[in-house]
C-alpha cells in the first residue's frame, strides 16, 4: 500500500512537471492557451480537450490517493480494535489465570485441613480402642474386688458367731495363711493387670493395696486371728472399723462398675459419630482431589489457549508490519473458521482454531517473502503483549 501511494505521488509530480514545461513553451511561442483563453478559435479546441483529460487524470490520481489515504488509515484504525480486543482478551485470560490460582490454593488448603481432621479422627479412633482394650482388664478386677468382699464379709460373719470353740478357733486360726495365699494371687493379677493400664489404674491398685493392707491389721487386731490381748473393746473396735472397711470396698466397687458402665456408653456414643465422620472426611478429601485434578486440567488447557494466542498475535503484528493488505487478511480468517467449522472429538475447539489461524498465518507469502527474523527482532523491540509468567 505504501508503495502504491508513493508511485501515484510519483506520477502526479510527472504529470505536473509536463504541465508546466508545455506551459512554458507555449508563453515563448505567444500561444499561451491559459493568457489567450478567450481569443483561441474553434481549430484549437483538440489541445485544450487533451489538457483537460490531463487535468481530469490528475485529479482522479489525487483522488485515488485520498482514497488510499482514507482506506490505509480505516485498516490501521480496525487493526488497532483488533489488537485493543487482543489485549483485553489477554487480560481477561490472565485473571482466569489467577483465578484458577487462587481457587488451587483454596483447594489445596481444604485438602490439608481435611487430611488433619481424618489424622485426629483417627487419633480418636485409636484412644477409643485403647480405651476399650482397658475394659477386660477393669472387669476382671472388679471381680477380684468382689471376691475380696465376698471373702471380708465371711470373716465378719464369723467373728460375730456367739459360739468360740476350740475347732472354730483352730479354723479363724487358719484363716491367716489362706488369706495371706489369696492376697498374693490376687496381688500376682493386679501386677499384670497394671501393666496393661494407665497411670490412673496403677494408683487405684495401689490404694487398693494399701487398703487390703489395712484389713490385715485389722484382722490381726482380732482375738481369733491373732496372737494379741483378749480384751472385748479391741474385739469390738476391730469389728466396726472391719465393717467400715468393707463398706467403702463396696461404694468403691460400685463406683468403679459405674465407672466402666459410663466408659462403655460412652466409647459406644463416640464410636458410631466417630466412624461417620471420619468416612465423611475421606470422601470430601476425594472430591476435593477431583476438583483439584480438574482445576489443574483446566490451568494448563487455559496456559496452551494464551501461548498459541502470543504467537498468533505476533503473527498478526508481524503482518501489520509488513503491511498485508485487508483482503488477504479476510480471506486467512475465512479459510480458517471453514476449515474449523466441525471441532474434531477430542480436541478444546479455541486452541484448534488458534492453531489453525497460526499455521495460516504462518504460511502467508509475505512472511515467506521477508526475513523472518528481522521482522522478530522488530517485534521484540516493539511487542507491549509480552506476558511475565
Amino acid at each position: 500500500m505504501r508503495a502504491a501511494l508513493q508511485s501515484s505521488d510519483a506520477r502526479c509530480l510527472a504529470l505536473q512537471v509536463g504541465l508546466w514545461k508545455s506551459h512554458a513553451n507555449h508563453k515563448k511561442d505567444g500561444t499561451c492557451f491559459i493568457g489567450n483563453k478567450r481569443l483561441l478559435k474553434p481549430k484549437h479546441s483538440e489541445p485544450t480537450k487533451s489538457l483537460q483529460s490531463v487535468l481530469k487524470e490528475v485529479e482522479l490520481i489525487r483522488n485515488s490517493r485520498d482514497g488510499q489515504i482514507e482506506e490505509a488509515i480505516r485498516f490501521n484504525q480496525e487493526l488497532q480494535k483488533e489488537l485493543r480486543s487482543s489485549q483485553e482478551a489477554i487480560v481477561t485470560l490472565e485473571d482466569c489465570n489467577h483465578n484458577l490460582k487462587r481457587e488451587q490454593a483454596e483447594m489445596r488448603k481444604k485438602v490439608e485441613e481435611a487430611r488433619h481432621a481424618v489424622l485426629n479422627s483417627l487419633g480418636k479412633v485409636k484412644e477409643l480402642e485403647a480405651k476399650a482394650n482397658q475394659v477386660p482388664h477393669l472387669q476382671i478386677y472388679i471381680q477380684q474386688l468382689e471376691s475380696e468382699l465376698q471373702y471380708y464379709r465371711s470373716e465378719v460373719l464369723m467373728l460375730q458367731l456367739p459360739s468360740r470353740g476350740s475347732a472354730k478357733q483352730e479354723e479363724v486360726a487358719a484363716l491367716p495363711e489362706r488369706r495371706h495365699r489369696v492376697s498374693e494371687d490376687q496381688m500376682f493379677r493386679s501386677v499384670e493387670g497394671q501393666a496393661a493400664s494407665d497411670e490412673e489404674e496403677e494408683k487405684w491398685t495401689g490404694d487398693q493395696q494399701s487398703q487390703v493392707a489395712d484389713v490385715k491389721k485389722l484382722l490381726d487386731r482380732v482375738p481369733c486371728c491373732g496372737s494379741g490381748s483378749t480384751n472385748k473393746d479391741d474385739h469390738e473396735n476391730a469389728t466396726v472399723e472391719l465393717a467400715e472397711r468393707i463398706t467403702k470396698l463396696t461404694e468403691q466397687l460400685e463406683r468403679k462398675g459405674h465407672e466402666v458402665k459410663k466408659l462403655e456408653t460412652n466409647m459406644k456414643e463416640m464410636k458410631g459419630p466417630l466412624l461417620g465422620e471420619l468416612q465423611q472426611k475421606v470422601e470430601e478429601t476425594e472430591l476435593l482431589k477431583m476438583e483439584l485434578q480438574m482445576l489443574e486440567t483446566e490451568r494448563v488447557r487455559l496456559s496452551l489457549v494464551e501461548e498459541k494466542l502470543m504467537d498468533v498475535l505476533q503473527l498478526l503484528q508481524q503482518l501489520q508490519d509488513l503491511s498485508i493488505s485487508k483482503r488477504a487478511l479476510g480471506k486467512i480468517l475465512l479459510s480458517t473458521l471453514d476449515s474449523c467449522r466441525a471441532p474434531q472429538h477430542g480436541k478444546d475447539h479455541i486452541l484448534e482454531v488458534l492453531d489453525t489461524l497460526y499455521h495460516e498465518l504462518a504460511a502467508c507469502e509475505l512472511l515467506q517473502s521477508k526475513p523472518l527474523e528481522k521482522a522478530q527482532s522488530h517485534q521484540s523491540l516493539s511487542n507491549p503483549l509480552v506476558i511475565s509468567c
